[in-house]
């Protein structure tokens, strides 16, 4: 069964000894190993379930290891890291021809991140090196924001699990594409908003990927609980006096007769805390989760994102 520790030293010798270790970054738990060590990276890919053709995020301790990554860093990748380095930014880059193909699913790109949470901080200036870390769950299921989390989705391993209490940020990163001869594009929505990127870059983001470019967390279905979810405008009023049904509000909730969770009207709040409810009602055994759909607007695109491959409509 896994261990849940605080124990940083076990945790880096862990890594160095080619094992994977769950470890906190402020978006969520990462599934954590020896970026330079194939075995290691191939070990991701088959816990998670993973498929080989989704590369896989290079997260270092500053903005100073990314040569060793990145065959070059454009002036407008370089503002970025200034900017929003540590933080929820993942940059695409152009791969230098000794980061291995398994992290990057055969493309000759790289994506890299530096993370803000303190204890990933000392964890990744302790191991000294670059750590993939995809969020610490089966794939296409919930992305875990606490150590709770990954043991539920790894209950049969012996995975170490670096607790750093609840994630802050509560989504994946927001993921960007600066490469050459291309405008920087918008290929993943995170917390961290175009607009922001925008104001730094003083120019505007293309969104979307450029040919057959792959990033992570872009299946039609991701995030999902087992538990068949579906947003609504509108309450089913049918729904409402169902013990079997679930509900997860956004600021405006109405009385039910199944288990119910506000996230709030605002959506930082609402990000920080939408995986958490998820496996939350996921874990209850009713038949139907219902999502009120949150509002419209840039600030809940991340948001929308998930929600989107997480449920289906119901009108």
């Amino acid at each position: 069964m896994p261990l849940i520790t605080e124990d940083l030293a076990l945790c880096t010798q862990r890594l160095r000894d080619g094992h994977l270790l769950a470890m906190p970054t402020e978006t969520v738990y990462g599934l954590a190993a020896d970026a330079r060590n194939d075995d290691a990276v191939h070990k991701v890919f088959a816990l998670k379930g993973r498929p080989s053709s989704n590369p896989l995020i290079v997260h270092l301790h500053d903005a100073a290891q990314a040569g060793e990554w990145a065959a070059l860093i454009p002036p407008q990748a370089a503002r970025l890291m200034a900017a929003f380095w540590p933080g929820p930014l993942t940059l695409v880059l152009p791969a230098r021809d000794d980061v291995l193909r398994s992290v990057t699913a055969g493309q000759n790109t790289v994506a890299l991140r530096v993370p803000a949470h303190p204890l990933a901080r000392e964890l990744l200036q302790r191991f000294a090196g670059g750590l993939v870390a995809p969020s610490a769950n089966r794939y296409m299921s919930i992305s875990p924001t606490s150590a709770e989390h990954v043991a539920q989705q790894f209950a049969e391993s012996d995975l170490h699990i670096l607790d750093g209490g609840p994630c802050r940020v509560g989504l994946e990163s927001t993921i960007v594409g600066v490469l050459p001869g291309e405008p920087p594009r918008l290929l993943r929505e995170g917390m961290l908003t175009a607009s922001e990127i925008e104001r730094v870059l003083g120019e505007p983001l293309q969104h979307g990927a450029a040919g057959q470019l792959r990033v992570p967390g872009q299946h039609h279905k991701h995030y999902a609980p087992d538990t068949p979810a579906l947003r609504f405008q509108q309450p089913p009023t049918d729904a409402l006096t169902d013990p079997q049904c679930a509900w997860i509000w956004c600021g405006t909730p109405q009385i039910t007769a199944g288990p119910a969770l506000d996230l709030s009207a605002d959506p930082e709040q609402y990000a920080q805390g939408l995986y958490a409810a998820l496996y939350a009602l996921d874990n209850l055994g009713v038949q139907r989760l219902l999502i009120q759909t949150p509002p419209q607007g840039e600030a809940w695109g991340a948001v929308h994102d998930r929600l989107a491959r997480a449920s289906q409509p119901l009108d």
